[in-house]
């Protein structure tokens, strides 16, 4: 596969960034971020990948990071943090991302100065800033930089990068933290996102499903987002049966199937609502 022209010029104006300095990525090992870790190693003096492991993300994805770095010769850190500690964060306000944001690069901004790295990334890219992004203005006050964002260069081109430099991670799924869950101002808790983290481990697994969310509303309502071809195909007699069984375990009173399917950032849709009223 050939990159574009206008996709070249981008693509040069990234490792002409990158150059001669000494790189920190937030590395979470999704798309945005494996890109910028593969890049920063490949044009950057030096690269270092700094991973947070907390009870916002699943085990298995901390795993992941292990094994790009290792595969690509990256040196990786894993940080633990817990943001449950903060009382802020609990309370779910509809800042909820700048808080966590702000801890998270505060952590790496210690590992920058304490190792003399020149910068951190961030894989923020340019479609990120059509959405309500509030973690956007930890990033401004604390010089994060996000040359996807600099260099105007949104997600399907970074999938399309990944592609041209064979990168397994060039169609994996989106993710976001377990957090983005939970409604904005109802508080978040452990038992909270172990009964989310539960309940979308046992749908990808059983059903063989690679997008989906599960969001925990009021009254210990679940409401189950899947790309649209996977509702029918999961909405079975047998299959529901399997669902209601395992989340009523899990301690969800309620469950429910939303009609309009998976997307991103789905309880930002109250903000627009009630902006409009």
């Amino acid at each position: 596969m050939d990159l574009s022209k206008n996709l070249e010029v981008k693509l040069e104006k990234i490792a002409s960034f990158l150059k001669n300095k000494k790189i920190i990525v937030a590395f979470s090992g999704g798309v945005d971020s494996s890109l910028l870790a593969f890049l920063s190693n490949k044009y950057a003096e030096k690269a270092l990948l700094v991973t947070e492991k907390s009870i916002l993300y699943p085990d298995d994805e901390i795993r992941l990071t292990s094994e790009f770095a290792a595969k690509h010769g990256i040196t990786h850190l894993i940080i633990e943090r817990n943001p449950l500690n903060d009382e802020n964060f609990c309370a779910n306000p509809k800042n909820r991302c700048y808080i966590c944001k702000t801890g998270l690069y505060q952590d790496i901004i210690k590992i920058k100065k304490e190792r003399n790295f020149d910068l951190i990334l961030d894989g923020s890219n340019l479609d990120d800033l059509s959405d309500f992004r509030p973690g956007m203005q930890a990033l401004k006050e604390l010089n994060i930089s996000t040359p996807y964002i600099d260099f105007k260069i949104n997600k399907q081109e970074i999938r399309e990068i990944c592609k041209f430099f064979n990168l397994e991670v060039q169609s994996k799924p989106s993710m976001a933290c377990f957090s983005s869950r939970i409604p904005y101002d109802q508080d978040i808790n452990e038992e909270k996102l172990d009964m989310i983290r539960e309940a979308e481990k046992f749908l990808k697994k059983t059903f063989k499903l690679k997008q989906l969310r599960v969001r925990l509303h009021k009254g210990k309502l679940a409401r189950i987002e899947l790309i649209p071809e996977d509702i029918m195909k999961v909405m079975t007699n047998k299959n529901i049966k399997q669902i209601k069984t395992k989340f009523k375990e899990l301690g969800f009173c309620y469950i429910t199937i939303d009609l309009e399917g998976f997307r991103s950032g789905s309880l930002n849709e109250v903000l627009t609502f009630n902006e409009e009223d």
